[in-house]
Parts: C-alpha cells; sequence; structure tokens
C-alpha cells in the first residue's frame, strides 16, 4: 500500500506546471531538473503541506520557502500550506 503522505510522478508533474515553474511562496523560477538536489540553480521540492496536491517549493538561496514557508522555520514541523513567504 502506497504512503498516503507521498504524490505520484504525475501529480508532481501537474503542479510543477500549474505553478509555471515557480516556487508558490516566493514566485522564484525553478528548474524541472533540480528537483530534490543539494545544489544548483532554481532547485525544489514537491512539498506536502496540508493539501491533496503537492505545493511546489524552492530550496535553495535565501528564500529556502521550503524550509521557512513549508515547516515555518522548523524542520519537527511536519508540514504546513505556505500562505506568505517568512523566510529569506
Amino acid at each position: 500500500m502506497m504512503d498516503e503522505y507521498e504524490f505520484t510522478s504525475e501529480e508532481i508533474e501537474r503542479a510543477f506546471a500549474d505553478a509555471g515553474g515557480e516556487c508558490e511562496c516566493c514566485g522564484k523560477q525553478l528548474v524541472w531538473s533540480n528537483s530534490q538536489v543539494n545544489g544548483g540553480r532554481g532547485q525544489w521540492e514537491a512539498h506536502h503541506g496540508s493539501r491533496a496536491t503537492p505545493v511546489i517549493l524552492c530550496t535553495g538561496g535565501r528564500e529556502n520557502c521550503h524550509f521557512y514557508c513549508g515547516h515555518n522555520g522548523n524542520w519537527k514541523n511536519r508540514g504546513i500550506t505556505p500562505r506568505t513567504h517568512k523566510g529569506g
């Protein structure tokens, strides 16, 4: 049985396209091939948040919306759907 917390590659691809290839918190332009990487321009994650579809968030630079917006600045927080940019 698939963990309900994970998304399929199709769901992630659709969410990335729906976000226009931008971070849904700060609007930073992202690079499709830099998903889940530790370096490079436009790195990002498909974040779980509190909705049924992935939230596309940047993971690099001083914005790091995955950390600041998606976990409210604390990795112990399971994940929230960001409403405003809180980092950087």
